[in-house]
């Protein structure tokens, strides 16, 4: 750029989204935010919301800027969520961008959040600051896709992860699947344990894996840990029913089951420090569609499912799932007995299955991830 000429306010959104990205794996249920602080051309300060609970993204770019002994009055606020108008765990941050006398104020995307929607702006205009609203706004949008679905439909943005072969199957007949990938791949997956609000098994796997979910090292809050269990049949032997998992564990515990459990069953699961979910059930399974609400009026906003097989089939049929994250090895089993990634009745006919949009693939130590979104046009109902 010639000297002497300012860089547009473009390049200064695409650096707060960057900035955001670095809170992936603290923040949730709340968005992705990143901040910059711009005078005649320069940054002089920069942010990101870290923590779940802790300063937005806004006072962590004034923060940074007194650090750096600059002042924000007449600067440019580039940031990549509409600035927050009301008293949450954190004060306002409009009133924190007025205090400090902000000139211009662009933010990429509005918050359908029903307690700030709008009056963020409101309060600027008032002040006499000048907003912008849309810059990069399609990138900022799908940076915060989870949230804002969460956010306009109360239900989860649902990811579903396996580790296959690369002959699609998950374990040996046995039921050995320890450990199918290598640890590169493997510390990949905590990593995604740690970016949600909640990892989920299905029966099966609870008892053939007898997992215990949580992120691996931990780090901050860790997420809720799920199990479904229709009968709520599953030994209590399990180190995840453990009374001692609720102190050293991570995250709480949810058990999802149906009103033909045993209330005794139910009442002792609680005794351990477990919360009981009991959900309706739909042609003698469980209704997942109202699992998931429920889960989201629990401030849910994602939930990583790590199986099994049938569960994973049944969120890609009933158009519940909106990501996939599939670890494959380069091995093969090439059993009869070995089982699927998939399970269950499947789609038919080949047209409506499940496709992912643009999907990444990405190089982990021997093994390979291919993540993406599902199209919602193909195979997934839009929720």
């Amino acid at each position: 750029m010639p000297h002497g000429v300012e860089p547009p306010p473009t390049a200064f959104m695409r650096l707060a989204l960057t900035l955001a990205l670095r809170g992936l794996e603290g923040v949730s249920p709340n968005p992705l935010v990143g901040a910059v602080l711009v005078r005649r051309g320069e940054v002089i300060g920069r942010g990101w919301h870290r923590r779940f609970g802790g300063a937005h993204a806004e006072v962590e770019a004034f923060r940074d800027a007194e650090r750096r002994g600059f002042s924000a009055r007449g600067s440019d606020l580039h940031v990549t969520l509409e600035p927050c108008g009301h008293q949450g765990k954190t004060p306002p941050c409009a009133g924190a961008i007025i205090e400090r006398g902000v000139r211009r104020v662009f933010y990429a995307v509005r918050d359908p959040n029903p307690l700030t929607r709008g009056r963020g702006p409101r309060m600027l205009r008032r002040a006499g600051i000048e907003v912008h609203e849309g810059l990069l706004r399609e990138e900022c949008t799908e940076l915060n896709e989870p949230y804002l679905h969460w956010i306009t439909t109360g239900m989860p943005w649902v990811i579903l992860k396996w580790a296959m072969t690369l002959d699609g199957r998950t374990a040996a007949p046995s039921g050995e699947s320890r450990w199918i990938t290598g640890e590169e791949a493997r510390a990949y997956a905590h990593r995604l344990r740690r970016r949600v609000d909640a990892v989920m098994v299905g029966t099966e796997t609870a008892l053939r894996d007898d997992p215990r979910l949580h992120p691996r090292p931990p780090r901050g809050r860790g997420p809720w840990r799920v199990i479904l269990d229709r009968r709520a049949r599953l030994p209590l032997s399990l180190r995840l029913l453990s009374p001692d998992e609720a102190v050293h564990g991570g995250g709480g515990r949810i058990y999802v089951t149906t009103a033909r459990s045993s209330a005794r069953r139910r009442t002792e699961l609680e005794s351990r420090g477990v919360k009981v979910l009991v959900a309706p059930e739909e042609r003698g399974l469980l209704d997942l569609a109202r699992v998931f609400r429920d889960l989201g009026d629990l401030g849910i906003s994602q939930v990583l499912v790590e199986g099994g097989a049938r569960l994973h089939g049944s969120l890609l049929r009933s158009g519940l799932a909106h990501e996939v994250a599939a670890f494959i090895a380069p091995r093969i089993l090439g059993s009869l007995g070995s089982r699927p990634a998939v399970d269950g009745t499947g789609i038919d006919p080949l047209e409506a299955t499940p496709w992912l949009d643009n999907p990444q693939w990405r190089r982990l130590g021997k093994d390979y991830l291919i993540h993406g979104k599902l199209d919602a046009g193909r195979g997934r109902k839009k929720r």
